[in-house]
């Protein structure tokens, strides 16, 4: 995926930590049909965002010699999960096919904590099985709540959308659990995104397929595919579930590095 399109479809989640605020009801939401508008509008929807829970899954298999050949990525899991009023998360990557790599990271009190095992520990200097703490400098960010600001925030995505390669795509609508759902997807190839950004260097044909809520426009799944001849084919899927309650604490101070 080169730079720039990576950038493109960033465009439609850097906005949310310009808008995150409170979470507040709303009436039922008019049904659309512009694809461009349900990304639109699923951005602008994070300003409302409250509790948030995560979990991610991986297919297909990495070539990568210089690693020992090709990789399964079926036993790779993630999860995390984010509580914007307090201003906590968490954050776990188990990769055993990688190297035998885990990720657990938290943020509380300010803070930030993560502890890495694996080869990759060593390869980065971590201390195995103890937390790093990092102190979180305080944000000079604010919620977005002035109806210009808001405005300028929609057209800021459209003209990113309006970048990419291929427009975005409307399917049938589908359920997500209880919920009916919009799908949109953004495809792109490798010549095509070589096209946009030259020295981006694509690894091959990128699909984005993200299925957003009817009732309040939140993101319930994504989906990311590459297809690359060097790579392999490998994916991403993403679920999310709202109004959650996240529980996050600081690791005892035993189980803090020096």
């Amino acid at each position: 995926m080169s730079r720039r399109f990576a950038l493109i479809l960033a465009a439609l989640a850097t906005t949310t930590s310009l808008v995150l605020a409170s979470c507040q009801s709303a009436p039922a939401a008019p049904l659309l049909s512009d694809p461009k508008e349900i990304l639109t509008e699923t951005v602008v929807s994070l300003k409302d965002l409250d509790t948030v829970e995560f979990t991610g899954s991986f297919t297909g298999n990495v070539e990568a010699a210089e690693l020992g050949g090709s990789l399964d990525l079926s036993s790779v899991k993630l999860s995390g999960a984010l509580d914007v009023p307090n201003e906590k998360a968490r954050f776990s990557l188990d990769a055993p096919t990688l190297l035998g790599t885990k990720i657990d990271a938290l943020v509380v009190d300010g803070a930030a904590y993560y502890k890495i095992a694996g080869m990759l520990a060593g390869m980065l200097g971590a201390t195995p099985d103890k937390y790093t703490k990092e102190e979180i400098p305080e944000s000079s960010g604010r919620p977005m709540t002035d109806p210009e600001e808001i405005a300028k925030a929609v057209d800021d995505i459209k003209a990113a959308l309006d970048e990419l390669p291929n427009p975005p795509t409307k399917g049938a609508d589908e359920k997500c659990g209880d919920q009916d759902c919009y799908h949109v997807t953004i495809t792109a190839t490798a010549d095509e995104l070589d096209e946009l950004d030259p020295t981006g260097g694509a690894a091959g044909d990128v699909t984005f397929d993200l299925w957003t809520r009817h009732s309040d426009r939140l993101p319930a799944k994504l989906t990311i595919s590459v297809d690359s001849p060097d790579v392999g084919a490998i994916g991403i899927t993403i679920e999310f579930r709202y109004g959650v309650t996240v529980t996050v604490d600081a690791p005892p101070a035993d189980q803090i590095a020096p």
